[in-house]
């Protein structure tokens, strides 16, 4: 890997444009909110202690709030009466404001109040230790964010001690069957990104977790990637490899490899003359 290869890690901006690009092309909020919808309701029957007045929601990684709506209506629309304390972990700044903006938007008239906490998700276990707190949700989601985080197991371990009694964990990420998996586990090597090739279903089976694993299918167009100089095609290329301008910076010979193999069955499938990657996801819920 040459040292021009520069990760997304190294700043919010670039990750946040290509990270746009990449859901106007992709059917990832639609399956999200497939599964919101139909899925959801089941899950979140039983959170809340019996008589309770309020819930306790905690959001890691929320981004623009956009699918913390969704979920928070949800349950709102399953637990009425209800108050509901949403608690948000994002360190990107303008993600936080672009949810606030949400909150002046949608908020009014719902019965739910909100905490901020601009850092990551180690900076927030170590800000509740420091301060000795003793917090306790009633359901917590962490969507497509573990691609972040120092260790997967500690990260899983310590939001899961955080759980209300009936409470419930929901997990977002990318499933075992999608295209990322094939592309990072042959390339991430390659790629100055901490690799996205993750088991969060084999490390919640050694962990002891028991969950349930919920198949999302979806996709992203990414025909425009081979069309050098393309605007979109550069940032979705940037996003599925996790690089800043990668085209630019990546040796050719590794440009060569990864074009060819994102057009694989083993990554996409191509009609009517577009390429689609598969994005499939995993909606994991674990129990308390």
């Amino acid at each position: 890997m040459e040292s021009s290869m520069k990760s997304f890690t190294l700043g919010f901006v670039h990750h946040l444009k290509a990270f746009k690009v990449f859901l106007e092309c992709s059917t990832e909020y639609m399956c999200m909110e497939k599964f919101i919808d139909e899925n959801l309701p089941n899950i979140i029957v039983s959170i809340g202690k019996k008589g309770g007045s309020s819930l306790n929601v905690l959001g890691v990684g929320s981004g623009s709030g956009k699918i913390d709506f969704e979920i928070l209506n949800k349950i709102q629309s399953k637990c009425p009466g209800l108050s509901i304390h949403n608690e948000v972990v994002e360190p990107n700044p303008e993600q936080i404001s672009s949810y606030k903006e949400l909150v002046k938007e949608k908020g009014p008239g719902l019965n739910i109040s909100f905490t901020w906490n601009q850092m990551r998700s180690e900076e927030y276990e170590k800000q509740n230790k420091e301060r000795n707190e003793n917090k306790k949700f009633d359901f917590i989601h962490m969507i497509q964010m573990l691609y972040f985080v120092e260790s997967i197991h500690d990260t899983i371990k310590y939001f899961h001690s955080l759980l209300e009694t009936n409470g419930k964990f929901l997990i977002i990420t990318v499933s075992d069957n999608s295209g990322w998996h094939p592309l990072w586990k042959r390339f991430g090597f390659h790629f100055p990104s901490n690799s996205l090739f993750l088991d969060v279903c084999k490390t919640l089976d050694e962990m002891g977790m028991k969950c349930q694993i919920h198949e999302l299918p979806s996709d992203i167009n990414i025909t425009e990637c081979f069309i050098e100089g393309n605007e979109i095609g550069e940032l979705l290329l940037d996003f599925l490899t996790g690089t800043v301008h990668f085209r630019e910076t990546a040796p050719a010979d590794l440009k060569t490899e990864v074009l060819q193999y994102l057009r694989q069955p083993q990554c996409s499938r191509e009609e009517n003359g577009k390429i689609f990657f598969n994005n499939n996801l995993h909606a994991i819920v674990i129990d308390y």
